[in-house]
């Protein structure tokens, strides 16, 4: 299930965690500030606004599918997203709601309306954080995942681009549950119990570590899965998913005019926990580049690969994941980005190539085209 959600802005800055994690979006330069409103007895509020509408052509379509999937041209609103949120005193919390649509590399569009029936609903982040001290906090709620690197958050992505890599359908989103940031010195450390990839069960452990190397460079671990068992399938995610062990070791620059992303990435895959026998296994990489040539004009690129085992149960697309057992995918991405003042566009290139794939897998009417080609454009402006 394509997972990402195409918001840009200047960095992953989670507005309540006490720490600064790497900037792994420095794309748009200058991130207009959010208005600031005084609400009563809340004190101040911040309220922001992404709104934004895209249009994809690409070559190859998905075979047997309808709506934007099988069909060459198409367009969507991308975002239509309100954020209300108080990052200050004891009591903190954070809302997101509106229009949002996923884009994944590989992965077949929907329409906007379909995404929001089919994940996270209209309000797609919804948590409160109590903090006591200047280097803890505590979140409860709908919160950006810790697993991968795609998380919905303050209106904010990730990626350099519309698109996310190849590896985004298999990271979490937005998970339910509660967690705990903790932040001593270059150290920063979360820790959360939640349903994993929005299954509504809770019984997924997970965390991560990040350490500053320095002001400019970033050393990210991650690791967690499922210490039960979900024996269901969601549209958020197949039981593959639900039941997996999650690992990610990533390193992030973050320098004036270059920002670089790079992660390595595995995945246990598990139809049930019964039995304890793995069902397969998923292998990701991705390296992505950024360089700011003037304030307001930047351009990226994205080298993304995966890889599946051979078991037949694992790879197949009804399942959101790969194309048939032991398949292969890499994937190049440009992502040329404009932004004035509160008005940005965005543009995306890609191009996949699938090897070792299963005949009915792939691109194409007949699904026998091992590649496909995309091109996107994204417009729209910051409150």
């Amino acid at each position: 299930m394509p997972k990402t959600i195409p918001l840009i802005a200047t960095s992953l800055s989670l507005p309540f965690l006490l720490f600064t994690p790497p900037a792994l979006a420095a794309v748009l330069p200058a991130m207009p500030p959010s208005i600031n409103i005084h609400a009563g007895p809340l004190g101040q509020v911040q309220v922001g606004g992404l709104f934004a509408f895209a249009g994809r052509a690409q070559s190859n379509v998905y075979p047997g599918a309808s709506g934007p999937a099988g069909k060459t041209f198409s367009a969507a609103v991308s975002d239509a997203l309100i954020s209300i949120s108080k990052d200050t005193g004891t009591w903190q919390f954070y809302l997101e709601g509106g229009a949002y649509n996923f884009y994944v590399v590989g992965q077949p569009p929907s329409s906007t309306g379909n995404i929001i029936n089919a994940t996270f609903g209209p309000l797609p982040l919804a948590y409160i954080q109590y903090t006591p001290s200047k280097n803890f906090n505590i979140q409860i709620g709908k919160l950006p995942a810790i697993p991968g690197i795609t998380p919905l958050t303050a209106l904010i992505s990730d990626s350099y681009g519309i698109e996310f890599g190849l590896t985004g359908a298999q990271q979490q989103t937005v998970t339910r549950g509660i967690q705990a940031n903790y932040t001593l010195g270059p150290v920063a450390a979360s820790l959360a119990w939640t349903d994993g990839p929005y299954s509504n069960r809770y019984n997924w452990a997970v965390g991560q570590i990040a350490y500053s190397v320095s002001k400019a460079s970033t050393v990210i671990t991650q690791a967690g899965g499922n210490l039960g068992r979900t024996g269901y399938s969601t549209s958020a995610a197949s039981s593959y998913l639900n039941n997996s062990d999650f690992y990610l070791l990533g390193y992030n620059y973050s320098g004036n005019r270059w920002n670089v992303f790079g992660y390595l990435q595995y995945q246990k895959l598990l139809a049930t926990r019964r039995g304890g026998r793995s069902h397969g296994d998923q292998y990701g990489a991705s390296i992505d580049a950024n360089y700011a040539f003037t304030p307001h004009y930047s351009l990226s690129t994205r080298v993304d690969y995966i890889a599946y085992s051979d078991q037949a149960a694992v790879a197949n697309p009804n399942n959101g994941m790969g194309y048939g057992p032991g398949s292969r995918a890499v994937s190049l991405t440009l992502s040329p980005i404009y932004q004035y003042k509160h008005w940005f566009a965005e543009g995306d290139l890609s191009y996949v190539h699938v090897y070792h794939y299963q005949t009915g897998d792939v691109f194409g009417q007949n699904g026998t085209a091992p590649n496909q080609f995309v091109a996107m454009v994204n417009v729209g402006f910051l409150l």
